[in-house]
């Protein structure tokens, strides 16, 4: 989150320069940055391109489609997505509202972070449950294309949502341990600003 709460410069305009382009946006680039879930999305983004292209290719170079490719690519998609989402739980980057947090005083607004991830926690743990209660009742119904159980893509949604609640619990931890905004001089003057 960035507000002027977590911000360096928060009232120090004058000293961000706007033309200035030798700005490195982006930290350096380290293996040790990535995660699990990181390395499970980037291999299954290449299955579906892989996937794709083969459908692509299939279909409008050698006119005849191959079928399964349509059907396997919507679901390695859906799988891509709850990877994708254990990703955006472990960096809390998911969209969220952070307007009122601005003028709120900081002990308040710090105890709504903590009951917003407990709050998220929750309702992880229970699509959790519902995956794990429609997994064995899908065993039954196969893919249309292919000679595969639904009840697998269903695994990879109840996998990706278990990883959501370790990565949920590991937030949780950190933002009942700590605080997560750093209060500066400068802080209290924009505060005040605003009062």
């Amino acid at each position: 989150m960035t507000d002027y709460k977590t911000s360096d410069n928060a009232g120090n305009t004058d000293e961000v320069d706007a033309l200035n382009f030798d700005i490195e946006d982006d930290e350096p680039f380290a293996y040790a940055d990535f995660r699990f879930e990181d390395w499970v999305a980037f291999v299954l983004f290449w299955l579906l391109a892989i996937t794709l292209f083969s459908q692509f290719l299939s279909r409008y170079v050698f006119s005849s489609p191959l079928g399964w490719t349509e059907e396997l690519a919507r679901y390695q998609l859906v799988a891509l997505g709850f990877i994708g989402a254990c990703m955006g739980v472990r960096k809390n980057t998911h969209i969220f509202v952070s307007l009122f947090h601005r003028w709120m005083p900081q002990s308040l607004s710090t105890n709504i972070y903590r009951f917003i991830a407990l709050c998220n926690l929750v309702f992880l743990c229970t699509l959790a449950y519902f995956a794990w209660q429609i997994i064995p009742l899908l065993e039954i119904h196969k893919m249309a294309s292919l000679d595969v159980s639904v009840s697998v893509l269903y695994s990879v949604v109840f996998g990706g949502l278990l990883l959501m609640i370790f990565r949920g619990v590991q937030h949780l931890i950190s933002v009942l341990t700590s605080t997560p905004f750093t209060h500066s001089a400068s802080d209290d003057s924009t505060q005040n600003s605003l009062d």
